[in-house]
């Protein structure tokens, strides 16, 4: 390989994985909504009660509830990670630092300008904070069955595994 194409490669691929990092952060900030069901071998007299603590003392407040009270629909405000923020912003900084290395030995009269894109850093924390922080719902359908009662949750990701550790393995 000729020494002529090190550096430009070199620009080629930290590009890349700074794109891929634009994708982290979008990606950081995505809803991912899903609905599962449970059959749980409690009548719904009991289990009804039981699932409302719960999702109140996860900070969640009733928002609805259906005509004949088989769906409820809890909402609450979901919090950005501060340890999140700062990954991103340590990942940003590295990923402008490494960019700004290479552009300074492809060019080295102009290259030091490139220093600047680590002014740029605080944007990726900046838009995952924004982001992240958003009301969330959580629909929650109880449904009589013969041996106790079909659970059906639709809500993030994290929440329903959360809630099938917590309240189904209990």
């Amino acid at each position: 390989m000729s020494s002529d194409l090190i550096y430009p490669s070199t620009l080629l691929l930290t590009s890349l994985l700074a794109v891929g990092f634009v994708f982290f952060i979008r990606a950081s900030t995505k809803e991912r909504l899903e609905t599962k069901e449970w059959l749980i071998a409690q009548p719904i007299a009991e289990l009804a009660p039981r699932l409302k603590q719960y999702f109140q003392q996860r900070g969640y407040r009733l928002h609805t509830v259906s005509a004949d009270g088989s769906e409820v629909t809890f909402q609450g405000h979901v919090a950005a990670s501060p340890f999140l923020a700062a990954l991103l912003f340590g990942l940003a900084v590295s990923g402008a630092t490494a960019i700004a290395l290479v552009l300074t030995v492809l060019f080295p009269d102009r290259g030091i300008l490139a220093f600047g894109l680590i002014g740029l850093t605080p944007i990726a924390p900046w838009f995952y904070w924004r982001g992240a922080q958003r009301l969330e719902t959580v629909k929650l359908s109880l449904q009589p069955h013969a041996v106790g009662t079909q659970v059906t949750l639709e809500g993030h990701r994290d929440e329903l595994i959360v809630f099938e550790d917590t309240v189904l393995r209990s």
